[in-house]
């Protein structure tokens, strides 16, 4: 209901306020719908955000305190509404609430559903929706969940490494193999918002094989896991 909407929407504001003066580092996780954000949000705050298989599933925000051993101190994990194709302007308004939630954060966690036969087209989408509510410019990590579906063969022999994103940027963004249900990559993941956190480089400085991704190359580095 508009009611609901508008309460959600003045809710949000007042945490984003409180946030933006105890200085705490957001992190929100977006993505296409049944990509598995509020799988991997339990997992790594152990809550217990709905999650099913389904169009909006998680129609508000719901937002945790992650404590992060690696960088000894928290960060404010977000979970926020999955996108689908062709989102209408009308929708991405009712929800502007929810989704000004991406838009205020520090840091996106882009989840990705790596077992999807249509995976560039759901993450182009996601993209063309982040442009909309103005958060194309913040930082990324692409997390590339429900590994442990792919088959074998299809597998990262690396947790970690760089592919370039569906906005067009030449500029490589780490990405990290995880399975929410199994716990894989996430000690790797955890890490990464770490780093981030410290506003250190994700991406190292020094020359580091894994991070090597050419421009003209980026259907594959997107799609094809096995060869991470």
């Amino acid at each position: 209901t508009k009611e609901r909407l508008k309460q959600v929407q003045r809710q949000r504001g007042t945490q984003r306020k409180a946030r933006s003066r105890n200085g705490v580092f957001k992190v929100s996780l977006v993505g296409y719908t049944n990509a598995g954000k509020s799988t991997l949000f339990n997992a790594l705050t152990k809550a217990r955000a709905y999650a099913a298989n389904q169009l909006f599933a998680t129609l508000d925000t719901t937002t945790r305190s992650l404590y992060l051993e690696q960088a000894a101190a928290s960060v404010s994990l977000s979970d926020t509404v999955g996108f689908i194709r062709d989102l209408p302007h009308k929708l991405v308004e009712a929800f502007r609430a929810t989704l000004q939630e991406a838009a205020d954060a520090d840091l996106l966690l882009h989840v990705v559903d790596a077992a999807s036969p249509v995976l560039e087209e759901q993450m182009a989408e996601v993209e063309r929706v982040l442009v909309e509510i103005g958060a194309a410019d913040v930082p990324q990590i692409l997390v590339y969940n429900k590994q442990d579906l792919l088959p074998e063969d299809q597998r990262p022999r690396e947790f970690v490494d760089a592919v370039l994103r569906a906005n067009g940027s030449t500029e490589p963004t780490p990405r990290v193999f995880v399975s929410s249900l199994d716990g894989t990559g996430l000690a790797e993941l955890r890490q990464l918002i770490a780093t981030a956190m410290q506003t250190q480089p994700l991406i190292p400085d020094e020359r580091d094989p894994r991070f090597d991704v050419d421009p003209t190359d980026l259907d594959s580095s997107s799609s094809d896991p096995s060869q991470a």
